[in-house]
């Protein structure tokens, strides 16, 4: 049986010794995580097509732009006269619509894309990076680990499929969901030591390494509130990024090493839910 204080205690010690990779490692992860979201503030311009109109609007009746008040009033004259017409309505809506289910598609394609290919392989590698640094140096490149093996497919498939039933149990009933997020908490770490292994092997070991230890693993993740409430109050998350994040990612390393058993590559029958 583990202790929440000897597990922090022995992760703070570890992390002495490889604090600033750390610390990169964390920001790389979070810089990716952020690149998930696909954020843009441009959009295409849907009336393209209607600058040529414009143009000769402003000049047939002499209409100049209010600097002082930085306001445009012949955009909204020429918007009520064209835009409300029964044409331009129509025109105007189907081209908006349009563009945005292109754009929004496209969008959560690449976020798709990005998630499952890129930050998944990357967050084994951080797993694979906290817990080797346990007992050996090893460099911020472990990150990339998941990519340099014939294993990147098996990987992609196994956390696409953790992250599937987390999200199908909390979509259905939340607190189930909650538990199944515990039940396979320890993927990213079986994966970094074993990436070659089946998909339903990786979950059912997880889900026996988690059992009778779930309810604990909230409390020590509870017990980091007051260190993620400090970083709240710092500006654009850099206390957490120095020091809570990989805190608790070295944390969670002595936790698989305090759970982890003899493991073994044979298909588990047992189902997957």
């Amino acid at each position: 049986m583990w202790v929440r204080a000897e597990l922090k205690q022995r992760a703070k010690q570890n992390l002495k010794r490889y604090y600033w990779p750390a610390v990169i490692v964390c920001c790389i992860f979070f810089i990716l995580q952020y690149a998930t979201g696909v954020n843009s503030n441009s959009a295409p311009n849907p009336g393209g097509s209607y600058d040529e109109e414009v143009t000769e609007y402003i000049g047939d009746n002499d209409i100049s732009y209010d600097v002082e008040n930085d306001t445009l009033p012949m955009l909204e004259e020429y918007a009520k006269r064209y835009f409300y017409s029964e044409s331009g309505a129509g025109m105007f809506t189907t081209v908006v619509t349009s563009t945005v289910l292109f754009y929004g598609i496209l969008l959560a394609l690449l976020r798709v894309c990005l998630n499952y290919f890129i930050l998944n392989p990357i967050q084994v590698g951080m797993a694979s990076f906290f817990y080797r640094n346990r007992t050996e140096k090893t460099s911020v490149g472990e990150l990339a680990f998941a990519f340099n093996r014939n294993d990147f497919l098996p990987v992609v498939k196994t956390m696409f499929l953790r992250g599937l039933y987390i999200f199908l149990w909390t979509w259905l009933l939340v607190i189930p969901g909650i538990i199944k997020g515990y039940e396979y908490r320890m993927v990213d770490y079986i994966l970094a030591e074993h990436p070659d292994m089946p998909t339903r092997e990786v979950l059912r070991l997880s889900r026996q390494m988690m059992m009778g230890h779930k309810w604990n693993t909230f409390v020590l993740d509870m017990s980091f509130f007051g260190w993620a409430f400090l970083g709240a109050l710092v500006p654009f998350g850099l206390f957490n990024l120095f020091w809570t994040y990989p805190y608790m990612r070295a944390t969670e390393a002595e936790l698989y090493e305090a759970l982890k058993s003899p493991i073994t590559v044979e298909a588990s029958q047992a189902d997957v839910f």
